[in-house]
């Protein structure tokens, strides 16, 4: 069974570094944002804790700048925890139920995703994963070490994603539903101590810039809110059911009813249904992203696995987890398939990675040596950083969006710049400089449709620009 795994792990790990050398799918502005935080090192950063620009300073070092050392860290990360996995497993439920565990999440849309894409969610399910695996081991033998090695695999998951604190609810709701022994003991308190300490330097950094990062959650959390949103409520309930690529969330349904029989398994329901009810309930109040409760369901498919092994629901699981992942990887099948109306070419989500590369190649041609590069938003400001040539820095000049890290770092940008927009430049950035020396139009196509439009000006002697301040964070 160990040989049938790493050979599927090789595999797709050689097919997702050729995915990522061959596919036109540039890096999404998430991924370049945090790419950029990675040439500045600090402490903390504006929406996320430090650990994603880490890794990319450290992947960057190794490996230079390229598309591939970027998203190599989630790609190799998915194998290595497909692994843990699995050898996790199989001492608590055998061979059977580890490698469906293990091998399944590869086939759901949700963890294709989070196995591609270098965001903070990938380095989270990473860590909170170890986490889990090594809380199952304190518990039972509650042994000192393990619950120091626990809270530090927290401390890590903390630093990757601030949801990682979802960790002390869900192990407190196992501990006084079936170890309450364990929590009488000192030692389990004391696991709270290197994940504090790992916290610290994030905790000082939002001290000394009025805790701003906690500012933006809070906003996340409240933003859009109403009472009994019953849209908002299905929207996530549908994004789920994409993300577990249906069948195994169905079962996952089961498995949360039926697992609490089970003291192992309801370690895992422990570890994964507080999560989805937690953001379930949020939807009823405002907006949820189907990716914010993703991380709640490496203990999920602990439960699937366990629960399809025994089912004959097992190949269709596979079947259409393939089918569901290939069309997510190559959404153009779908227009040979005549099939366009499923997935119009501006609702795809492989578009947020389309265009940037031709348009660093634009500014590229268009800009001199020296000149400064801004847009009003982080998002191009964070590709044009990574795609043109000499990967220069960019500046977020704020003329009323939200805040975003580019407001925390100088803004010196004065003198000839290039200025990129969705829109025709706004008339207080071209008052702002002695005229406009060169324009042009970028339309980016993905699937014979145009799915956005740049505008790009060469401007003479830009002065500093009065920025509206950010309505919200």
């Amino acid at each position: 069974m160990m040989l049938y795994l790493l050979a599927l792990n090789l595999l797709l790990l050689v097919l997702r570094i050729l995915y990522v050398v061959y596919h036109p799918l540039d890096l999404t502005p998430e991924e370049s944002q945090y790419w950029d935080w990675s040439r500045h090192p600090d402490l903390s950063y504006y929406s996320k804790p430090p650990m994603v620009a880490y890794v990319n300073l450290l992947s960057r070092e190794l490996f230079g700048v390229s598309e591939l050392s970027v998203r190599i860290t989630p790609i190799v990360l998915s194998l290595l925890l497909s692994v843990l996995l699995y050898l996790f497993l199989r001492d608590l439920f055998g061979t059977r139920v580890a490698l469906i565990s293990s091998t399944l999440p590869h086939f759901t849309v949700g963890y294709a995703i989070n196995s591609l894409l270098m965001t903070t969610d990938a380095l989270l399910i990473f860590f909170w994963s170890l986490a889990v695996m090594s809380l199952f081991y304190a518990f039972e033998k509650n042994r000192l070490y393990l619950w120091l090695l626990s809270g530090f695999f927290a401390g890590l998951a903390f630093l990757s994603k601030y949801t990682a604190l979802f960790l002390l609810p869900c192990a407190l709701v196992y501990g006084l539903l079936y170890k309450r022994e364990v929590l009488r003991s000192y030692k389990p308190y004391l696991s709270l101590l290197p994940a504090f300490l790992l916290g610290l330097p994030v905790l000082y950094w939002n001290y000394k810039k009025d805790f701003v990062s906690f500012r933006h959650v809070s906003t996340l959390a409240s933003k859009s809110a109403s009472l009994f949103n019953l849209d908002s409520l299905f929207e996530f309930l549908g994004g789920q059911v994409i993300l577990l690529s249906t069948i195994p969330f169905l079962v996952l349904l089961y498995g949360w009813f039926k697992g609490w029989s089970d003291r192992r398994l309801a370690f895992f329901c422990s570890f994964s249904l507080p999560v989805f009810l937690f953001f379930l309930l949020l939807s009823l109040f405002k907006d949820v992203e189907a990716n914010w409760s993703g991380f709640g369901y490496f203990g999920g498919f602990v439960l699937v696995g366990y629960y399809l092994s025994r089912s004959s629901l097992l190949l269709p699981s596979y079947l259409f987890g393939f089918f569901l992942t290939l069309l997510l990887h190559f959404t153009p099948i779908l227009d040979s398939m005549g099939l366009s109306g499923l997935l119009p070419p501006k609702r795809d989500p492989t578009k947020a990675g389309i265009g940037w590369s031709e348009l660093g190649a634009v500014v590229s041609q268009m800009r001199r040596e020296g000149e400064r590069i801004i847009s009003p938003h982080y998002q191009i400001a964070a590709e044009l950083a990574f795609y043109v040539s000499g990967n220069p820095r960019t500046y977020c000049i704020n003329l009323g969006r939200r805040m975003n890290q580019y407001d925390l770092w100088e803004k010196n940008y004065e003198g000839n710049a290039i200025f990129v927009d969705y829109v025709p430049i706004n008339p207080k950035v071209l008052s702002s400089s002695d005229g406009i020396i060169d324009q042009r139009e970028l339309s980016i196509r993905w699937r014979g449709q145009e799915i956005r439009r740049f505008y790009i000006y060469r401007l003479k002697n830009l002065r500093k620009v009065e920025e509206d301040m950010p309505g919200s964070y």
